[in-house]
Parts: structure tokens; sequence; C-alpha cells
């Protein structure tokens, strides 16, 4: 069952005025007429009983000497006033003793009195009144004159109020529907103005927009000026709220970039290591074993002395291994050389060789171009979930893989292991030996970027998201750092070789 739908306050506002100008009109004009009516039937009836003194006076000598025919004609003299009908002229005895009715078709020289429709209310009086005027002579009663008459100009008057509370009634129906009309555009029309541009606001998120002030002191003029102060307020909050937007997505920018830095500063640095142990204890061991290696084909040595030398020669030999791999764990050249997808190839062939780990190694086509600094970032947390999964899962293999979307770029870490426990937090823990998961979630969160860790039956997949944007703000200063960077590396080569 649908709801009626209410009145709109224009309409309910307009009812009410008409309804109380009507309501207070009509008791008035009620009240006026009653007491008009009520006036004018004491006039009335004061009249006749002056009248009926008048003739009464005039009739008590034709009752004192018996003379019915001159009471007669006093009586007639009543036929001038066209409410009376009928008169009766009493002896003492109550007899009638003169008597003069209106006969109008024996009297066409009187005046004609209004035909009577219907006797009025009766709280307007009777409709025919009798007035009884005593009569008497030297003190003694000698009868009475009774008027009858009938007041048919009372009807008439109340008629003629009627038509005329009528119109006035129509008129000020009038005026009030104009005033209230005038009175609702005053009223109703701001609010729904108010209504409509609050509408606007919404609609369009704006909130500069004010709705025109009323030049009046009422209260809706108080709502208006209320309601822009409001929007104002609104305003001033939203400025504030913009400005630490701005300034917080500027903080975040920095720390982005001080991450970004931090890594890259952190990847030069081993890239300087592992070029320093290359060029110098790695050079000079190689160089010490050459020449012990001609030393002991020279001859001239006894066997023991040999094979002290060829056990020397096994240990720099290992030493040299050692180093070797040391330099490639600091900065693979090949993520330099060839990038990121060479350098997680060449990832998965060391974990297997060194670790036993059998590790597969899946590039999506076309082959994803992080670009340099990315791709440092991504793989130095690649290579730390590798580590992680080599120290925790107990896993006899395992899986990369480098994907790439429109979104960004994403490696996902895999193995058979013995997967994430039933209580396992959902921060992992930092790792003494490395990042750890920890500082990898954190450093990719700077960058905007993900790390997921999802369990498998049975194993666990480490998935690592960077977007594209990551560095988008950042492209010119970081290549204008790395090429600071290498300026600094190739200083310090021509530093060492001229030492």
């Amino acid at each position: 069952m649908s709801r009626k739908r209410a009145r709109s306050i224009r309409t309910r506002l307009l009812l009410a005025l008409m309804s109380m100008t009507l309501i207070t009109l009509t008791i008035a004009t009620g009240l006026s007429a009653l007491m008009d009516l009520k006036l004018f039937q004491d006039h009335v009836l004061r009249d006749l009983r002056v009248l009926a003194a008048v003739i009464g006076d005039s009739c008590v000598s034709t009752l004192v000497f018996d003379s019915p025919e001159t009471a007669e004609r006093y009586l007639a003299t009543l036929a001038r006033e066209y409410q009376i009908q009928e008169a009766i002229l009493e002896d003492a005895d109550g007899l009638p003793f003169a008597r003069w009715s209106r006969d109008r078709a024996a009297e066409p020289d009187a005046a004609p009195a209004p035909s009577p429709t219907e006797p009025p209310p009766p709280w307007l009086g009777a409709y025919q009144v009798e007035i009884a005027q005593p009569l008497s002579f030297d003190g003694h009663p000698i009868g009475r004159l009774v008027l009858r008459a009938q007041l048919d100009e009372l009807q008439h008057q109340l008629r003629q109020y009627a038509l005329f509370g009528g119109l006035l009634a129509l008129l000020t129906l009038g005026v009030a529907f104009v005033a209230a009309l005038r009175l609702q555009r005053r009223i109703a029309h701001p609010i729904l103005n108010l209504a409509a541009k609050t509408r606007e606001i919404t609609a369009q998120r704006n909130v500069t927009l004010r709705v025109a002030e009323i030049d009046s002191g009422d209260e809706i003029a108080t709502l208006v000026h209320d309601f822009n102060l409001m929007l104002g307020r609104i305003e001033e909050r939203e400025e504030a709220l913009r400005r630490h937007a701005e300034a917080l997505s500027e903080a975040n920018a920095k720390l982005r970039r001080l991450a970004m830095d931090l890594s890259l500063l952190e990847a030069a640095e081993k890239q300087r290591l592992a070029g320093q142990l290359h060029d110098s204890p790695m050079q000079k061991l190689a160089l010490a074993q050459l020449q012990i290696a001609a030393g002991a084909k020279a001859g001239g040595a006894d066997e023991e002395s040999c094979q002290q030398l060829a056990a020397g020669l096994a240990l720099m030999r290992e030493a040299i291994g050692e180093l070797r791999s040391l330099q490639f764990e600091l900065s693979p050249p090949i993520l330099y050389q060839k990038g990121l997808a060479a350098a997680l190839d060449w990832l998965a062939s060391n974990t297997e060789e060194r670790w036993g780990i059998r590790m597969i190694c899946t590039i999506d086509s076309p082959q994803p171009d992080p670009g340099r600094d990315a791709s440092v970032i991504l793989f130095q947390c690649a290579r730390e979930l590798v580590y992680n999964l080599i120290k925790h899962s107990g896993a006899s293999q395992g899986a990369i893989r480098l994907m790439a979307d429109r979104e960004g770029f994403a490696i996902s870490v895999e193995d058979n292991g013995c997967g994430l426990a039933d209580d396992a937090p959902a921060i992992p823990a930092q790792d003494r030996s490395g990042y750890g998961l920890y500082s990898v979630r954190e450093r990719l969160g700077l960058l905007g970027g993900t790390l997921e860790l999802m369990p498998m039956d049975p194993g666990t997949r480490a998935r690592i998201g960077l977007p594209r944007g990551a560095f988008a703000d950042d492209t010119a200063r970081a290549a204008e750092g790395q090429q600071h960077r290498s300026q600094e590396f190739e200083r310090c080569q021509q530093i060492k070789r001229q030492g």
C-alpha cells in the first residue's frame, strides 16, 4: 500500500492562512450581523410600544364614552404601519370593543409589506409579535390595546446581511489568497532555493557555491546566512585537508625517494666492494698462485716442500673461488650487464649449484624491462626471498617467475617446503641474516609495492609487486644520481691504480 504523499509546506501554509482568515471573518461577520439584527428588532419593538401607547391614549375616551366607531377610526390610522397586521381594543372585561385588521385587497393605498417566505430563526426573535398596552382612566383600568405585528423587515434585513456577508467573504478570501501567495513566496521560495542549492552542491561536490543572501531580518534570512557560514567552514576544512594531503603526499614522495636512494646506494656500495675484491685481493692471490705454481715446476724442492706447495695452491684456489662467489653475491655483474631476467636466471642456477635446491626460472614473454633502478630493487627483494627459502623452508625444489602487466612488475618465488605455520604473524619478523621479510615488505611499501605470502599444498608462494609509477617522479634525479655514483666509482678506481 503506497504511503499518501504529505502536503508541501507551501500548500499547508496557504490552507492555514485562508482557513484562519475565513474562520475569523465568519465569526466576526456573524457576531456583527446578530448584534445589528438584535438592535434592529429592539428598535422595532420600541417603536411599536410607543405607537401602542399613543393609539391607546387616543382610544381611552372612546372606551369612557362607549364609542366603538371612533375607536375603529383611531385604529385605522395604523394602516400606515405596514408591519402591523391587526389591532384590537378590549374593554375592562377583556371583550373586544373595536377591531382593525389589514385587508390588502381593500387597502390599495397602503404601503406594501414585504412578503415573508419563511420565519426568521428563533434566536432572532419571534416571527410575529404581540404588543399589549394597558389603558386606565383616573387610576382605574378600563381595558387594553393589543397590536399584532409581523416582522417581515427583519427577514429582509437578514437576507441583506447574508448577501453582504457572502460578498465580503469572497472578497476577503481573494485578498487572503493573494496575501498568502505573497507570504508563501517570501517563506517557501527561499527554502526551495536553499534545497535546490543543496542538491547542486551535493551533485557537484563543490562547497564553494553559495546561496543568495536574503535582505531581511527574519528566520529564513538567518537560516540562509548560517547555511553559507557552514559552507564556508566546510570549505576551510576542505582546504586544510587538501593542504595536509599535499604535505602527506610530499612526505611520502620523500620517503620513497629516500628508500630508493638507500637501496641504490647499498647496491652501488656492494658493486664497489665487489670491484675492489676483484681488482685487489683476487688479482694478488691469482698472481701469487701463478708464481708459486711456476716455482714448484722449476724443481729443486724436496717432496715435502712440493706437497706443502700443492696444499697452499689448493687453498689459494679455494679462497679465490669463495671470493669470486662473494663478489657475485654482493653485486652480480650480470644484473648491470644483461638485466633483471638474466640475473634471476643466474640466481636460480647459483642456488641449485651451491645449495642443491632445484630452481626453475620463468620469464614471461615479452621479456619485462623494469629499468636499472627498479631492477636493482626487485633483484634484492627476490634474492632475499630465495635466501629465506633456503634457510627456513626445507624445500627440495622451487621456482622463480618474472611477470609484468600495465600496472607494474611482479616476481613470485615458490617452494615445496614446510609452508607457513598456522599461527604465523601477518607481518613477518625481521631476519638477522639480511633484510628479512619484514624489511622487504617495508621497503616495497615505501615505493608503493607489496609483499604477499600465500600458503600452498605443499609449500609457500611469496609474491612481490612494484608499480610502474614507483620511479616515475624520480627518473631524472635517479639518472643523475646513477651518473654521479658511476663517476665516483671511476675516481676511486683511478686512485687505487695510482696507488
